[in-house]
C-alpha cells in the first residue's frame, strides 16, 4: 500500500509537473508569438513607443487564448489609428505659418495648385495678389523685430476679414509677403478688391496708437487671362506687379496690366 501510495504521488506529481509545463509552454508560446507581432508591427510602423507594446503584450498574456488574435488586432487597430492622427497633425502643421496661422508657402503652394485645376475645369478666370508692407525693412530697424511681428499679425487678420472667406486662399509667402488666391475672379473685380484692401489698412493704421502700426500696403495683381500658365506664372505677374507699385511709391494697386490704382 505505502508502495502504491508513493507510485500514486509520484504519478500525481508527474502529471502535475507535465501540466504546469503544457500550460507554461503555451502561455510562453503565446507571449512569444505576441512580442514577435508585436516587433513586427514596431518595425512596421516605426512610431509604437515601449508603453504601447507592454500594453498590447500585457493583454495577450492575460487573456485566454482564443481571445488573442482578437485582442492583438484591436490594439494594433487602436494604436496605428493614433499613429495615422499624429501624423495627420504634422503633415497639418507643416503647411502653417506659425506667427500668423495663414497657409505657409508650401501650404499655399499645394492648396492653390488644386484650386487652380479646379477652376480651369469650370471655365472660371483666376485672379491673385502678392502684398506687402511698405517699407517693413526701416519699421523693423525702428521699432524692432516684435513690433515687426504685430504688423504681420495685423495685416494676417486684415486679410482675413477682407477676403478670408468662400474660396478664396491665404498664405504667407516669407517675409512681410502674402500671397491670395482668388477662383472666379477677373482682372476687373481683382482690382476693385485690391484697392479696398489698400484703403482699408490705411484708414486701420491712422486709428492704431502702437507707432508701429501705422504703416501702408502695396498690392500686385495677376489675372490667369492675361497669358500665364499655371500658378507659378500666375504668382509672378503678381509679384512683378507688386515690384512695379512698391517703385511707384507703394500704398497702391499695380495690375499685370501695368495699371495703378492710388490708394491715397
Amino acid at each position: 500500500m505505502a508502495a502504491r501510495g508513493e507510485s500514486g504521488t509520484r504519478c500525481i506529481g508527474s502529471l502535475r509537473s507535465i501540466t504546469t509545463e503544457i500550460v507554461a509552454a503555451i502561455f510562453g508560446s503565446v507571449f512569444l508569438t505576441s512580442l514577435v507581432i508585436g516587433l513586427q508591427v514596431s518595425v512596421a510602423c516605426t512610431t509604437l513607443s515601449i508603453g504601447e507594446l507592454c500594453q498590447i503584450l500585457l493583454s495577450v498574456s492575460a487573456a485566454p487564448p482564443i481571445l488573442i488574435g482578437l485582442i492583438i488586432a484591436t490594439r494594433v487597430k487602436q494604436t496605428l489609428t493614433r499613429i495615422e492622427l499624429k501624423n495627420e497633425e504634422l503633415v497639418s502643421s507643416a503647411r502653417i505659418d506659425g506667427l500668423t496661422g495663414l497657409l505657409n508657402r508650401s501650404g499655399f503652394d499645394a492648396v492653390a495648385t488644386v484650386a487652380l485645376e479646379e477652376a480651369h475645369r469650370l471655365g472660371q478666370p483666376v485672379s491673385a495678389f502678392m502684398c506687402d508692407i511698405d517699407a517693413f525693412r526701416c519699421l523693423n530697424d525702428r521699432y524692432g523685430h516684435k513690433a515687426g511681428d504685430r504688423a504681420l499679425r495685423n495685416l494676417a487678420e486684415l486679410l482675413e476679414e477682407a477676403i478670408g472667406c468662400g474660396s478664396t486662399i491665404l498664405g504667407r509667402h516669407g517675409g512681410d509677403e502674402f500671397v491670395i488666391l482668388l477662383p472666379g475672379t477677373d482682372l476687373k473685380a481683382a482690382n476693385a478688391i485690391a484697392k479696398g484692401l489698400c484703403e482699408a489698412y490705411e484708414a486701420r493704421s491712422l486709428l492704431q496708437e502702437d507707432l508701429a502700426a501705422k504703416f501702408t500696403i502695396s498690392v500686385g495683381v495677376g489675372t490667369e487671362g492675361l497669358g500665364t500658365s499655371g500658378l507659378a506664372g500666375l504668382l509672378r505677374q503678381a509679384d512683378a506687379a507688386l515690384y512695379r507699385a512698391k517703385r511707384a511709391g507703394g500704398n497702391q494697386v499695380a495690375s499685370g496690366s501695368e495699371r495703378f490704382v492710388q490708394c491715397h
